[in-house]
């Protein structure tokens, strides 16, 4: 009579139920994730080329320089469409705004501000009271303080938003205006600057 078998037995594969089962968790934990980001940064993608730069030919009494504004031109920052700048002057030149605007689809606004002041920086400004101010109904980020560079000090706004970053910067007689004032005129041009991109 042989000898009896005594290996163990093999286990059985895993049911397939049981794959499927785990399957299902992790696709169902995927959707639920996708909606919570989408929810949480619903805005975000709404914003996304929202408006275009179209600066006024005047702003607050002060008409568009052509001579030194200048339409889209090659700048240094990931997916942008070119820089534009656009300068205001008063007839007796005492007074002179100048705009600088970067038309881009921005997903994290604050991130791309951080970055576009990092390349100012690198390019030899010194900010100095740069602060957090609130954007207006354009939405994105603000911070105004001032700037200063190898001719002088300027006040200075700049912001981000799912379009565009710009820089708003103005002198009367030479002196630099208080930043704060600063954002309001900011935020009267964005309203006016910022068009609806449809």
């Amino acid at each position: 009579m042989p000898p009896a078998d005594v290996t163990p037995a093999a286990e059985a594969p895993a049911a397939p139920r049981s794959r499927r089962r785990l399957w299902l968790g992790l696709a169902a934990a995927a959707v639920v994730g996708a909606t919570a980001f989408g929810v949480a940064f619903a805005d975000n993608f709404a914003a996304l080329g929202a408006y275009r730069y179209s600066p006024p030919k005047e702003f607050q009494g002060l008409s568009l320089d052509p001579d030194a504004s200048r339409g889209k031109q090659p700048f240094r920052l990931r997916g942008d469409s070119g820089v534009s700048a656009t300068t205001y002057r008063s007839t007796d030149g005492r007074r002179l705004i100048s705009v600088t605007a970067t038309e881009m689809h921005i997903f994290l606004p604050a991130s791309q501000l951080d970055e576009a002041i990092a390349v100012q920086q690198r390019n030899g400004f010194t900010f100095a009271g740069l602060h957090d101010v609130d954007p207006g109904e354009r939405g994105g980020v603000m911070k105004c303080g001032r700037a200063a560079f190898e001719d002088g000090e300027l006040a200075l706004c700049t912001w981000a938003d799912g379009s565009m970053w710009s820089s708003f910067a103005e002198l009367l007689d030479g002196a630099t205006v208080d930043p704060d004032t600063l954002a309001d005129r900011a935020r009267d041009f964005r309203r006016l600057a910022e068009v609806p991109a449809g």
